[in-house]
């Protein structure tokens, strides 16, 4: 037996004891192996299959479409960014901010604005700050 990938191994196992069979009697089995395994959505549709709800990477909790601004994504299941524009936003400025940060911080380190002991606590803040979520205002 050749050496099969570890995602297709079920479905080889399925056609292997299978193989006198017709196609069309496995199929359904076939079908249940090959069905994508995604447990959960990040957003919510509506009865009219309507996008209403996107859960927002940035901020970390459910948004309303209707309250607020997400940009389209033509390839994502909901057709939505996975963060609403202001936390696209947010998160681009704090990235920027951070790699600025660290540039800085070299250029402090040669110039003996900072010792060499404090680095690591400087490098800590700055990936704090990273981190930090602005919640949205309403």
């Amino acid at each position: 037996m050749t050496n099969v990938k570890k995602v297709y191994a079920e479905l080889v196992e399925l056609l292997e004891t299978n193989k006198d069979k017709k196609v069309s009697s496995i199929l359904q089995e076939v079908y249940t192996l090959a069905e994508s395994k995604q447990s959960s959505k990040n957003f919510v549709v509506n009865d009219k299959n309507v996008v209403t709800q996107v859960f927002c990477y940035y901020h970390k909790t459910w948004e309303t479409i209707s309250d607020v601004d997400y940009g389209t994504k033509k390839h994502s299941a909901s057709g939505y960014n996975s963060m609403c524009k202001i936390g696209v936003n947010q998160w681009s400025k704090q990235q920027r901010n951070a790699k600025k940060e660290e540039a800085d911080l070299l250029n402090k380190l040669s110039s003996g604005q900072v010792s060499p002991d404090k680095i690591q606590e400087i490098r800590e803040e700055i990936e704090k700050n990273r981190k930090v979520i602005i919640p949205l205002s309403n």
